[in-house]
């Protein structure tokens, strides 16, 4: 069951023209949540209203900061559910929400509750899909902070995105924006996935022929801690991931050969301890 929050009753839906999408656990920490729910607020581009689901339980104080900022800030509204069910659930729940909440509603953005928006980012990219309106999907560059100290960029145009898709995660999946017409079209985030949620939508968008872009701008900073890497590795997401590809290759029937070595390589990898795959980002990307 959903529960929303009553600052809803007075926000003024007419006015969002972009949803920013971001939901809350239980492990998740105040201080990165604050500073990752306020990066959007205090955005250049002020039309946009942020939807934040608290998806099961959650400490008093990250419940409190939520409440508080909702207070704060009429663009905040904020649903829960007292059980957890997932990252694609989550998301899918949102997008409902916003379909039926703002008619004048044209992008959705995706946003994590320990990263860092840069001022613009919505700005920039709103302006980018108003202007190339053949874009479906635009992501951008980040700036990884916590392990790492780096600058990551994505390949730029739909080509390079979709040729190197088994090879390279094709966004930054914080950094995304969606044209809404995506959704209005029925497209949701597979729920059928574990741990592997926007691996297995990115490929389903490729399979339906929406177009790709990547700005070569960062757009947010990126937090990459030791959790971070811990749920990247695993038999389980390994197993998820590798489905989600193998699956992908079967239906496209490009590059086969190249793309199977490309599998077995993530499949490896995914399956080593946390500290050798900590070397390897480092030296590798």
């Amino acid at each position: 069951m959903i529960e929303v929050s009553v600052d809803f009753a007075i926000a003024d839906k007419t006015v969002a023209k972009v949803a920013v999408l971001l939901s809350v656990y239980q492990n998740d920490k105040e201080l990165p949540l604050y500073l990752s729910i306020k990066s959007i607020l205090n955005q250049s581009y002020r039309e946009l209203a942020m939807l934040i689901l608290i998806d099961g339980f959650v400490s008093t104080n990250i419940s409190n900061l939520i409440n508080l900022l909702g207070k704060s800030d009429r663009r905040i509204i904020i649903l829960k559910r007292e059980k957890n069910e997932g990252l694609a659930s989550a998301m899918n729940t949102l997008i409902d929400f916003a379909l039926v909440t703002y008619p004048n509603l044209e992008y959705i953005a995706r946003m994590d509750s320990d990263d860092v928006s840069k001022l613009n980012r919505i700005e920039l990219q709103k302006y980018f899909l108003d202007s190339n309106k053949n874009i479906d999907v635009l992501g951008g560059g980040c700036r990884e902070f916590g392990i790492y100290n780096k600058i990551i960029y994505k390949y730029e145009c739909d080509h390079d995105i979709k040729k190197n898709i088994i090879r390279m995660t094709p966004f930054i999946h914080p950094t995304v924006m969606f044209n809404i017409s995506i959704f209005k079209k029925g497209l949701r985030y597979p729920v059928n996935t574990v741990l592997s949620e926007d691996l297995s939508f990115w490929l389903l968008l490729c399979l339906q022929g929406y177009r790709f872009h990547n700005l070569k701008m960062v757009l947010l900073d990126y937090r990459i801690t030791e959790s971070t890497l811990k749920r990247r590795v695993g038999l389980t997401k390994a197993c998820s991931e590798f489905y989600e590809r193998v699956r992908f290759i079967l239906i496209r029937r490009e590059r086969f050969l190249k793309n199977v070595l490309y599998i077995l390589g993530h499949f490896i990898i995914r399956l080593m301890p946390v500290f050798i795959v900590k070397k390897l980002y480092s030296i590798l990307r």
